[in-house]
């Protein structure tokens, strides 16, 4: 089963996710003179959309939600980000507020810096920046992917590709056991569906054989193969 800190991105299929994890790596070998260790406890916001004092996190353990709030009040997760993740620097960038809370999912342990701090490392190695560009530019693309994966249709495609990536961190286990990081409803709300339409594309996969149901939100993958199979249709 998918342990805190080593769920690497659920809500995305990028075929471009070595490239980000090199990017990232790249990124905290560069900035590890600046960085500090620091805890957060589950359920605590790192910060909140609007905020413009912020930080700059290398996860090393456990698991973060970015998410928005919609005006009903309704959240809508847009990443879950996990160990090694490098985030939170684009106001650093551009001078504008946070567009989206970051709230730990898990107790995390993280590397972290201040803006001026990250002012003082670009200052002393100007190759730093271009890292964190690089960085940037991978998630708007991978933004932009996931865009076009939710405007296309089959529903249970797209259900099995966001099971397939949690697969991808179970092992090597013959019929592996997932667990969803956050509630139905935020899930579905990620990849543009209704809880009602997650649940019955997780009931066709169980009636095919493709899925056991365990727990409200914890899964068997009886045919890894067939679910593989499912998610590919979603992605062309």
């Amino acid at each position: 089963m998918t342990k805190p800190g080593e769920t690497r991105r659920p809500l995305s299929q990028s075929a471009s996710s070595s490239h980000l994890a090199g990017l990232a790596g790249e990124a905290r070998k560069l900035l590890a003179p600046w960085f500090s260790e620091r805890r957060f406890s589950a359920g605590t916001l790192l910060w909140r959309e609007g905020e413009t004092s912020g930080l700059l996190v290398a996860i090393r353990t456990g698991r973060v939600k970015i998410y928005r709030l919609l005006p009903t009040g309704r959240a809508v997760t847009v990443f879950i980000l996990g160990a090694n993740d490098v985030f939170g620097f684009l106001p650093f960038l551009d001078g504008q507020p946070y567009p989206a809370y970051a709230q730990a999912l898990d107790d995390v342990t993280a590397e972290v810096m201040s803006r001026d701090d990250l002012v003082r490392a670009v200052r002393e190695r100007p190759e730093i920046s271009i890292t964190l560009f690089a960085l940037l530019g991978r998630r708007l693309r991978d933004a932009f992917d996931r865009i076009e994966r939710l405007s296309t249709p089959g529903v249970v495609g797209r259900v099995a590709g966001v099971l397939q990536a949690l697969v991808e961190q179970a092992g090597r286990d013959a019929s592996p056991v997932i667990e969803l990081p956050i509630p139905a409803s935020e899930l579905a709300g990620a990849i543009g569906i209704t809880p009602e339409t997650l649940s019955r594309a997780i009931s066709r996969l169980v009636q095919e054989g493709v899925l056991r149901r365990l727990a409200p939100r914890r899964l068997q993958v009886l045919d890894p193969g067939a679910l593989a199979a499912t998610a590919r249709l979603s992605s062309g």
